[in-house]
């Protein structure tokens, strides 16, 4: 067994392709304040870029687990938050800067978090996971995927 596929759990992200489609039109819908305050998780995430310095402007989803905002995701735009960057979050209509970090968790520790989101409500589409319908996932079985965790720290 890989360390990213289990029997019940696996990874299973949009093809990038799908995503350079819908993307534009996510960006513009959760910038709009009537549109994007609606939506719970979606968030629009902005940074530099730490190799090209341009803007980037991700859409994502934002999990709340044990009161810190956290991004999954296994996109190599994650590397530009290793040591940390400056970030400005877009979500549910509101304007918000800080920092992102790259967290360097433990397996027990990504599935612990995985298994937080989930019971917070998160379906497994929002985690970029495919489970079977009605399927509950352990811990153990969300710490085998391989997944990167991002945790965003706002100013105010």
């Amino acid at each position: 067994m890989s360390k990213t596929d289990t029997t019940n759990v696996r990874l299973n992200p949009p093809p990038p392709q799908l995503m350079r489609l819908v993307n534009p039109l996510v960006r513009r819908v959760l910038t709009t304040r009537s549109l994007g305050r609606r939506i719970r998780r979606q968030g629009l995430i902005e940074f530099t870029g730490r190799r090209t310095g341009r803007t980037l402007r991700v859409p994502v989803c934002l999990h709340d687990v044990d009161g810190q905002t956290l991004v999954f995701t296994e996109r190599p735009w994650r590397r530009n938050f290793a040591g940390g960057a400056p970030v400005t979050v877009t979500h549910r209509g509101r304007v918000r800067r800080g920092r992102a970090l790259l967290l360097e968790a433990t397996p027990a520790e990504a599935g612990a978090a995985f298994r937080a989101a989930l019971d917070d409500g998160a379906t497994p589409f929002e985690l970029g996971l495919k489970v079977p319908r009605g399927y509950e996932p352990t811990e153990a079985e969300l710490a085998t995927i391989a997944r990167s965790l991002i945790r965003v720290d706002y100013d105010d």
